[in-house]
């Protein structure tokens, strides 16, 4: 990219959202494969809980968008959705690729050296499925694999809280469109460092009080460069972006 040439990127600026998803199947392996290979220090991911109590890497709240279906992800178990094919609405060279649980993707991120750290997004759905039932869940998965490095996030607050008491050292981020007018309130009570807001909507006095508030700024969905770079000379400590491969990457840490 041409307007990239002047900038090279710290890999823990940059964070390739559901992966590589611009050229890409969202939250599939090969997504995330090609993140890893972009240089990005990070992947942002979603994880719901199923019916049987599996956390699934899945963004959307109903089949239908992705995969073929129309059910609600709660109302699923593992054994109905391992087999789906996530990959065809892409296109049809990504025909076969599968869904992935949560351990699957730790596990694959603890596969090899200086992978991506993970920002695990907690998608707390509208049907009635308990925040902290979620929260239970993934905070076991992450306990069991202590050197899986990364962030717990979510819109929920209850699941945030229920976070907190249950990994009271796990960082966590509060994700909001722009900042709610208690939103560093509630981040200083329960101790949740980041703040993760739609950086189109982002202003200077914004980003301003986060920072004041001794918080860290993330924004989403960064796809241009020069947007970027905007973010980043207010304080942004990471952006995350579709298109990670378009970012000159600097492999140093």
């Amino acid at each position: 990219m041409a307007d990239a040439s002047s900038v090279c990127w710290r890999a823990e600026q940059i964070c390739a959202h559901r992966g590589a998803s611009a050229h890409y199947p969202e939250n599939t392996a090969i997504a995330f494969d090609a993140a890893a290979h972009s240089g990005a220090g990070w992947i942002e991911t979603d994880v719901q809980l199923l019916s049987d109590g599996e956390l699934l890497v899945f963004h959307d709240e109903t089949l239908g968008r992705t995969a073929a279906g129309s059910a609600p992800i709660s109302s699923l178990s593992w054994s109905d959705v391992a087999s789906l094919d996530i990959g065809s609405w892409k296109h049809q060279r990504f025909s076969g690729e599968r869904p992935l649980t949560c351990t699957q993707l730790i596990q694959w991120q603890l596969d090899e050296q200086d992978r991506p750290g993970i920002i695990w997004e907690a998608k707390c759905p509208s049907d009635g499925v308990a925040a902290t039932s979620i929260a239970v869940a993934l905070a076991e998965r992450i306990s069991a694999y202590p050197t899986h490095r990364c962030i717990v996030s979510s819109f929920d607050r209850s699941f945030l809280q229920a976070m907190r008491t249950l990994l009271p050292q796990q960082p966590l981020a509060l994700i909001a469109e722009i900042l709610p007018a208690d939103g560093l309130e509630f981040c200083e009570q329960y101790d949740i460092a980041g703040v993760h807001l739609d950086g189109q909507q982002l202003d200077e006095r914004t980003a301003q009080s986060v920072i004041k508030r001794h918080r860290q700024l993330r924004c989403y969905t960064i796809n241009t460069i020069s947007l970027a770079k905007k973010l980043v000379q207010m304080g942004v400590e990471m952006v995350m972006t579709d298109r990670p491969g378009d970012f000159a990457v600097s492999r140093a840490r």
